[in-house]
C-alpha cells in the first residue's frame, strides 16, 4: 500500500479477532443479562411453531442475541446523543400504543401527527408522562406508524427540536436510528416489558421507569 488508509485497516487477523470478540460479547451478555432474557429463547420456539396467519412472526421470531444487540445499540446512540439533544431547545416525547391501560380503547385524541393523551387515568403511565412534560414545556404524542414522517413534521415546526423516544428494546434502537438519519437529536427510554399485543394473547398495559425519563429532562433543563 503507497498511501496511508484514512480511518481504519482491516490486518490479516482482523476478521479472527472480530469472531473472538463477538463470542466473547454474546456469552458474557447472556450470562450478565440472565435473568433479563430468560424467558426470550422459549418464546421464540413457540413463535417458531406458531403456523398461524397472523401478521407478526418475523418480529416474534427474533432470536435472543438481537436483543442484547439492539440493546447496546440504544445505549450507544443515547450516549452519542446526550450533548446535542441537551443543546436542543424543544422536547418532543414520543410514546407507544402499548403504554395505556386502556389500550386499544384509549381515550386519546385521533391526530393526523400523533394521538394525544387526555389524562383520562391517573395511574396510566401514558398521564404521568403528560403531566411530567408539561413541568419542563415538552410535547407529548404517541407514536405514529410512519415515525419518519410524524418526526419531519415537528422538525419543520420547531426549527431546534430534541426527541425521546419511549419503546421496547426491538423498536427503540431501530426508531433511534429514525431519528438520527434526520438529524434529529434523540435519546431514549426502553420499556421494562411488553404488553402488547405481538407478544400476549391478552394484551395489557406495558411499563418503563419514570425516573429515567425524569432524569432526561431535568439533565437537559437543569431544575
Amino acid at each position: 500500500m503507497l498511501t496511508r488508509p484514512p480511518t481504519y485497516y482491516l490486518g490479516d487477523d482482523f476478521h479472527a479477532k472480530l469472531d473472538s470478540f463477538v463470542r466473547d460479547l454474546f456469552s458474557n451478555g447472556y450470562s450478565h443479562f440472565a435473568k433479563e432474557f430468560e424467558h426470550i429463547d422459549g418464546f421464540v420456539a413457540k413463535a417458531l411453531q406458531d403456523q398461524s396467519e397472523r401478521d407478526d412472526h418475523d418480529l416474534r421470531r427474533t432470536p435472543k442475541q438481537f436483543y442484547l444487540l439492539e440493546a447496546i445499540s440504544y445505549k450507544v446512540y443515547d450516549e452519542y446523543n446526550r450533548k446535542l439533544f441537551n443543546a436542543t431547545a424543544d422536547t418532543l416525547i414520543i410514546l407507544p400504543d402499548c403504554l395505556s391501560l386502556h389500550n386499544p380503547d384509549c381515550l386519546k385524541t385521533d391526530g393526523r401527527w400523533g394521538d394525544e393523551c387526555r389524562e383520562c387515568t391517573p395511574e396510566c403511565q401514558a398521564n404521568e408522562v403528560t403531566q411530567l412534560a408539561a413541568q419542563y414545556g415538552a410535547k407529548v404524542f404517541f407514536s405514529k406508524r410512519k415515525l419518519s414522517d410524524q418526526l419531519q413534521h415537528y422538525a419543520k415546526q420547531k426549527k431546534n427540536l430534541g426527541v425521546i423516544g419511549i419503546a421496547c428494546l426491538l423498536m427503540l434502537a431501530h426508531s433511534m436510528r429514525t431519528a438520527m438519519d434526520l438529524e434529529i437529536p434523540v435519546r431514549g427510554v426502553p420499556l421494562n416489558f411488553c404488553g402488547c399485543d405481538h407478544w400476549n394473547d391478552t394484551p395489557f398495559a406495558s411499563e418503563f421507569p419514570l425516573k429515567r425519563l425524569e432524569a432526561i429532562l431535568k439533565e437537559k433543563y437543569g431544575r
